[in-house]
């Protein structure tokens, strides 16, 4: 994916918020996952998409095959804040 230039260097911090596709969508693991867990999960539990979320940080999350995607849902305790915001932890 191209990345837009700016006039400061990103940090690493900032390039791991950037998304980041590794893989096609779904990718293997996080196919391999999703076949796995309708073995064991009721089909009355759909998936509305086959994602396998691995980490959140700040307004990204990052699928167990390393793609990261901007989280526009957020989730609804984590909106405001974003994954893992430092002064929510601490609380």
């Amino acid at each position: 994916m191209d990345r837009p230039a700016t006039s400061a260097a990103a940090s690493p911090a900032t390039d791991r918020r950037l998304p980041d596709l590794v893989t096609e969508i779904p990718g293997p693991r996080a196919r391999a996952h999703v076949e796995y867990d309708r073995t064991w999960t009721s089909p009355s539990l759909p998936r509305a998409y086959p994602l396998v979320p691995v980490l959140g940080e700040g307004c990204a999350i990052e699928d167990i095959d390393g793609n990261r995607f901007l989280d526009f849902a957020a989730g609804i305790a984590v909106n405001s804040t974003g994954h893992g915001h430092p002064q929510v932890i601490d609380a």
